[in-house]
Order: C-alpha cells, then sequence, then structure tokens
C-alpha cells in the first residue's frame, strides 16, 4: 500500500497552515477547517495530515471529504523524546561524557530529570545531568514519530484528486474585545470595537479566514478547558468602518472577520469589527449609599448609553473592556479610565463607570436613629456640592432593606425596587442641594 503525503492546495508545508477558516471562542478553544486536497489511487489507499498544533484537542478531529469512504482514523501523538528514549534504555549499555572528562562505558540503572546512574565495570557512577556534555546510546531508533500526525483509511471509487476538510479543535486560541470611546463632548462620543485575537499554539496560519464567536458556550468537563495566552506579539490591522460581518450561529452570533489574516504562532492580532461609530450619551454623577452609612466622597461618573437607532447603535456588542478617552481643548486624546461592558443585545442599555469626579462631592449623614423593640426609623441627610464650571446630572441611590416607608421627604424620587429609591438632581455651575428623608420600618 502507498503512502500518500498531503498536500496543502499550493504544496507540502511544515509547522504552517494555509487557506484555513478559524472560528475562535473566548473559552480559549479553536474550531480549524483546513481545506485539503489528496491524490488517490482507486481501491484502498492511505492518508496523512501533519500540520497540527500541539494543543490539539485529541479526540475531535475529523476528514470531511469527497469522492472517498473514510474506514478509519488514527491520531498519532507517540512523539520522540529524549527522556522517554533513554528511560527505555535501563539495562542497556550507554556512554556517559561528563564536562572535561572521558566518556564512560556501562549499563544504565537509572535516569532521572536530574542524575544518570551507571554501571561500569564493578563501580556505581552516579553524574548530574547539568554535568554532563552528552549521552549516547547505541541501540538504533527507527522511524521516530518527530510531531503528530492524523491518517486515514479511505476506499475511493476512481483515482484522481479529492477535495475536503480536516475539521479539529484547538486549546490556546482566543479572543477578546476591546472597546475605544472617545468623548467628543458632554453628550456624543465615537465608539471603535476591535477583535483581539490571540494564537498561543505552535503553528502560524497564512491567509486564514478569521471568525469569533460570542457566547457563553457550555463546556464538557469531563477534559481540561482551553487557557487563555498573554502573547508577546501584537498586530494592529487597519480597517475599514466595518471590517465584519455578524450573523447569528443558533443561540450565538459569530462574527466574519472581512479579509484574510496571517495569525502567526505567540502572536496578538487586531481586527476592527465596529467603527468608528458616531453615538450619543448621557453623563450622570452617582452617589450610592445603604440605610445608617455616613460618608464623604467623590461622586461615581457614569456614562449611559442604549443600543439603538437614536443613540447611534442598534447592533449587537459583545462582551469586552472599554477603553475610555477625552478629546481635550488642545484636540488631544487623554486616557479617563476603563470599565467591563458585558453582552448587550440590542435595545438595552448599557452603563460604564470612568471613576470619581474631582469636583463633584457628596457627603451623608445619619441626624437622628431611634431604634424600637418592633421599628426602627432614621433621618437621612445628603449633600451634594458640584465644583464644576458646568451644570451636572446627579443620581442618589439609596437602599433600605426589610418592610419600609419613606416620609418627610424633601425631593421627589422614585422607588426603583424592593431594596431602592433613588432620587434625581440637577445642580448648576458651584451649587450645592441637600437632600433629606426619613426611612421607617415595622415588624412583629
Amino acid at each position: 500500500m502507498r503512502i500518500k503525503l498531503l498536500f496543502i492546495l499550493a504544496g507540502l508545508l511544515f509547522g504552517q497552515s494555509n487557506f484555513a477558516t478559524l472560528t475562535i471562542y473566548k473559552d480559549g478553544t479553536g474550531l480549524v477547517k483546513q481545506p485539503v486536497i489528496w491524490n488517490v489511487t482507486k481501491g484502498n489507499d492511505y492518508l496523512i495530515y501533519d500540520d497540527l498544533p500541539k494543543a490539539i484537542q485529541a479526540e475531535t478531529p475529523f476528514l470531511d471529504i469527497h469522492g472517498v469512504q473514510v474506514l478509519s482514523q488514527q491520531y498519532f501523538n507517540k512523539v520522540f523524546s529524549g527522556n522517554d528514549y533513554f528511560d527505555s534504555l535501563i539495562g542497556e549499555t550507554i556512554s556517559v561524557k561528563p564536562k572535561d572528562e572521558r566518556s564512560v562505558d556501562g549499563i544504565l540503572l537509572e535516569y532521572t530529570s536530574r542524575d544518570i546512574t551507571l554501571k561500569h565495570k564493578n563501580s556505581i557512577y552516579i553524574y548530574n545531568r547539568n554535568e554532563v556534555e552528552y549521552i549516547e546510546g547505541t541501540q538504533r531508533l527507527r522511524n521516530p514519530i518527530l510531531k503528530p500526525y492524523l491518517s486515514w483509511d479511505v476506499n475511493a471509487s476512481q483515482s484522481g484528486d479529492v477535495e475536503g476538510k480536516v475539521l479539529y479543535k484547538t486549546s490556546n486560541m482566543n479572543w477578546t474585545t476591546l472597546y475605544r470611546f472617545l468623548l467628543l463632548d458632554q453628550e456624543h462620543g465615537e465608539l471603535i470595537a476591535d477583535a483581539v485575537i490571540s494564537n498561543n499554539t505552535n503553528l502560524d496560519y497564512e491567509d486564514a479566514q478569521l471568525q469569533v464567536v460570542e457566547g457563553k458556550l457550555n463546556i464538557s468537563k469531563a477534559k481540561g478547558g482551553g487557557s487563555v495566552f498573554r502573547g508577546n506579539r501584537m498586530i494592529q490591522v487597519e480597517a475599514y468602518t466595518q471590517a465584519a460581518t455578524e450573523n447569528k450561529l443558533g443561540d450565538y452570533h459569530m462574527y466574519s472577520l472581512n479579509g484574510t489574516y496571517d495569525l502567526q504562532s505567540k502572536e496578538k492580532l487586531s481586527v476592527r469589527l465596529y467603527g468608528p461609530l458616531k453615538v450619543q450619551f448621557h453623563k450622570t454623577y452617582i452617589f450610592e449609599n445603604m440605610e445608617r452609612r455616613q460618608k464623604e466622597e467623590p461622586l461615581a461618573v457614569e456614562l449611559s448609553l442604549e443600543n439603538t437607532d437614536e443613540y447611534g447603535l442598534n447592533i449587537p456588542l459583545p462582551e469586552g473592556k472599554v477603553e475610555m478617552y477625552l478629546n481635550t481643548n488642545s484636540h488631544s486624546m487623554e486616557y479617563i479610565g476603563s470599565d467591563d461592558m458585558s453582552q448587550t443585545p440590542k435595545g438595552q442599555s448599557i452603563q460604564l463607570s470612568s471613576g470619581r469626579a474631582f469636583d463633584v462631592i457628596g457627603k451623608r449623614k445619619v441626624i437622628n436613629y431611634d431604634r424600637q423593640r418592633k421599628s426602627e426609623e432614621a433621618v437621612i441627610e445628603i449633600q451634594v456640592m458640584n465644583g464644576r464650571t458646568d451644570s451636572v446630572t446627579v443620581k442618589l441611590i439609596e437602599h433600605i432593606n426589610g418592610d419600609w416607608i419613606v416620609k418627610q421627604e424633601s425631593h421627589n424620587y422614585t422607588k426603583e425596587d424592593a431594596s431602592t429609591i433613588q432620587f434625581p438632581l440637577t445642580l448648576g455651575p458651584g451649587e450645592t442641594k441637600i437632600v433629606s428623608y426619613t426611612y421607617r420600618k415595622e415588624w412583629q
């Protein structure tokens, strides 16, 4: 039986995959669909493919091929290892060459990561491996496997070229979403979304079509999952307003990146998903507290957007990190904070926190507290000071647990849920406002 070595479209390659389609997930897994062409002989034949990453998930490969019947598939992963080779020679004669000494022939008694134990004549020698120049085994090694490979027994109805795909899953691939949000003024901004793809396999993928999937897939816990890679090389791909086509993938979303890319081993590749998109946002200063808590602190700065046409979005936004920048008076971009954004379907809200304001300060005091055997009552006073030269929108969030009522409130409030009320405020430049209310709880 003849052995057919695989030619990947353009020719036989080593350590490189050409023209594959890579679907990459956020759990550290990649699905590789590698196009292949073989020239087969009518009847039974034997096919081999060996451009595989070390992180391949061994139970996942299969061959999708037309014109032949696949009879069986094998995955060979017993790659040559020097440690395994010499470990198999225990009881055999080998040569050891210590540094600055002559080589010694003897019977190998023990071989560990640290020591080599040798019987020479009637003596026992133990050599530290760090002090050994080389070890030599005299036994002949036949057909060592230098890298993993797949093989198939097939039956072809006729001789000639057949096309197909080798499909497999690999660990050590991952992707994340990185957003850049530039605040042009107090209401308008630009949003850019990039897919940052990591290849921590030992294989280069040339001219690959890339797809990234957003969604939380269930992963079997029978075997270990993939790992997240912090790569040593970052490539930024300049792109048009949108370099990705978004499609539904069952219950998930898949973004197909337009064009083809070279995704090298140990590399991060950044490709545009969306943007720059002209968006609108609301800025609100948040002061959040609970019952008898007293404090004074700068207010949190919240930027909120709606994922709608009105706000310049209405697109499925994947989970990711949002880096925020401010367009200054000198028209330079300055970093003002970052936040994490969860998956945001169309029509949903986005809240981002950029940090705490220097000039907007909140001070909360418990003016009076009275606790009886079956009741509790507290008088709360909240002072907000706006030291800015423009007006600000403030939201006071108060959490009260249990069965409660609010009375004697100085400002209107809204009840958000069973344990939350909110006071919306607008403060002019340099203005200070004081909000007070009393909450009362009763129980049996």
